[in-house]
């Protein structure tokens, strides 16, 4: 096949929709996108429009990959493509074009994440010269007795997200960064406890996310983190917790001691240096 690129900013939003979900056809796990969840991952992660780009393929789109972009990194936030292609070579001309657009706009890195399981799209990206930073884990968690949550404070997500780049790790997930915290708005919260913090998706729908999870360098090792995690959950009852698989592996314990649960689903983040 011939293939070409073209700017996403070229489409309507309802086209670029459309191609995002023919892209994920028959995905690894189901993924399925509306006007509603396109637009708040556009506004939260930072996604440039004009940067993402629409494969090509004998004049036909067939495609799409999203690039998020902060400073001089980027990020590949979703790459699909049709499954009638799929094992023709699109994904690695794709790959190729999309790094070689990011070092002609002078990004110094790209990262991205992909599920550890899909074995075909980490072998793609590990050709490209991605490498592994770490695994990405995530847990679910059920309901608790309520009560235990009446010193919990909320404040502002823009405050939560400057504490996490105060305080978390330096190469953060995209999605769990600081930068990204402070780009989320209400119904989302965020609360303290002492110097403890945390960022949780809206609480009053029965299946509520958490998004961050935070303790003071000076603080840690107190158990903190399992005493927010436990209030949070008994503040709001009735709720099953959904820890997405965007966690960092090392922070796996926190969760653990406060009754999560695990999930088979991993991923790994990946970085290339351009």
């Amino acid at each position: 096949m011939d293939f070409d690129t073209a700017p996403a900013s070229n489409y309507p939003l309802p086209v670029l929709i459309k191609f995002l979900n023919r892209g994920f056809e028959e995905y690894f796990v189901p993924i399925r996108f509306n006007t509603t969840t396109f637009l708040d991952m556009l506004r939260k992660d930072g996604i440039d429009l004009t940067a993402s780009r629409v494969l090509i393929g004998d004049a036909q789109p067939c495609g799409l990959a999203l690039i998020a972009r902060r400073g001089w990194a980027s990020r590949l936030a979703a790459m699909g493509i049709a499954k009638e292609i799929r094992g023709k070579g699109a994904g690695s001309w794709f790959m190729d074009e999309l790094i070689k657009e990011a070092r002609q706009r002078r990004d110094r890195e790209m990262v991205l994440e992909v599920i550890e399981q899909n074995e075909p799209a980490v072998k793609l990206y590990r050709k490209s010269g991605f490498e592994t930073v770490r695994r990405l884990i995530g847990f679910l968690g059920k309901d608790a007795k309520d009560g235990r949550g009446s010193d919990l404070h909320e404040i502002d997500l823009r405050t939560a997200g400057r504490l996490v780049l105060q305080h978390g790790l330096s190469d953060l997930p995209w999605q769990l960064s600081g930068e990204s915290i402070a780009q989320m708005t209400p119904p989302a919260r965020a609360y303290c406890k002492g110097q403890a913090y945390i960022v949780i998706s809206n609480p009053d729908v029965e299946h509520a996310a958490i998004w961050s999870l935070l303790v003071e360098p000076d603080a840690r090792g107190n158990g903190l983190g399992v005493d927010m995690l436990r209030s949070v959950i008994a503040s709001h009852a009735r709720k099953i917790w959904h820890v997405p698989a965007i966690f960092p592996e090392e922070f796996g314990k926190v969760f653990e001691r406060a009754g999560f649960e695990r999930e088979a689903l991993s991923q790994w983040q990946m970085k290339l240096s351009l």
